[in-house]
């Protein structure tokens, strides 16, 4: 071994043979990092994806539906909430959120809207199947429906303590999440009376059937964006604020034509699997008990307003 060479040499030599057998050995260990490399870098793009988020489940339905052989160019990885606050996910999403993604390049992006964008974009030509509407009026339409969603629903536009989207009302509480996630009952008042504007403003401005967008031909982004929402609303605010079922077609429902367009994307079945796996993971935590504390509030502030219309 080296050692045992060294020990073996002259003195004199030693000025010689060290600096070589060492330029020789960061050599080896240089191949053995650019190996690592080689096998570190995805063959594949990668998508970061978890069974109950509404905003990585869009991404899971453009690959189900978008056709030809492109589901099986990407991988996907299903994670937990342990798995966004290690080092290797981070490196994926800063934010430790999903969706997360890496390209076949080695190159990671976030946020859903812009990786689902850069499907899009990247494999056009894969399917004969287009999630963009033709005409720029259509995509236009479908990137303000898409954008109403993520600013005003889906994100809290802050990454510090303490700041939650406002969907948030409906399951983050003080008494299950802790103060870095939970709110007061004020403001989670104020993020419901949020749900109740933009389902209005989406019921007011949408075709819905059997999309959202009245001039599409298939169903485009934005229906992959809402549907996965949807599901949270229809589980979780008439458990939690009392709220009629918001999406059951009948005369009680206050969004009639988003009732109409959600019942019937439930009947398709890719629609149909993300409404179950989404679905299911909320009655685990309904019986697991983390809806509680926001109903004992609910109840207990009646000053507030969290039942509509």
């Amino acid at each position: 071994d080296t050692c045992s060479f060294f020990l073996r040499l002259p003195l004199r030599n030693l000025s010689f043979w060290v600096p070589m057998l060492l330029s020789r050995q960061h050599a080896t260990v240089r191949a053995a990092a650019r190996s690592f490399q080689a096998v570190a870098q995805p063959t594949r793009p990668i998508f970061f994806d978890m069974q109950h988020s509404n905003n990585a489940a869009r991404i899971r339905l453009w690959l189900m539906l978008k056709g030809g052989d492109v589901a099986s160019k990407i991988e996907r990885r299903i994670v937990k909430y342990t798995d966004l606050q290690t080092e290797e996910f981070v490196a994926v999403n800063p934010l430790k959120k999903v969706p997360g993604f890496i390209r076949a390049d080695g190159t990671t992006v976030f946020e859903s809207s812009v990786i689902l964008n850069y499907l899009e974009d990247k494999y056009a030509a894969d399917g004969a199947i287009t999630f963009k509407p033709a005409t720029p009026e259509g995509r236009q339409t479908m990137d303000l429906v898409i954008r109403i969603h993520d600013l005003y629903i889906a994100s809290p536009n802050c990454t510090a303590p303490g700041f939650s989207h406002t969907q948030g009302a409906m399951y983050l509480s003080f008494g299950w999440h802790g103060p870095a996630r939970g709110m007061d009952a004020e403001t989670r008042a104020a993020k419901v009376a949020e749900i109740w504007k933009q389902l209005s403003w989406l019921e007011a401005n949408c075709a819905a059937s059997p999309w959202l967008l009245g001039d599409s031909e298939q169903a485009t982004l934005a229906d992959f964006t809402w549907f996965p929402t949807c599901v949270f609303l229809e589980f979780m605010l008439p458990r939690v604020f009392g709220w009629s079922p918001p999406f059951e077609e009948g005369p009680a429902t206050p969004f009639p034509k988003l009732a109409r367009w959600y019942t019937g994307l439930q009947a398709r079945p890719s629609f149909g699997e993300v409404h179950k796996e989404i679905w299911s993971y909320w009655v685990e935590m309904e019986a697991a008990g983390q809806f509680k504390p926001i109903q004992e509030e609910v109840a207990a502030r009646g000053d507030l307003k969290f039942l509509y219309p």
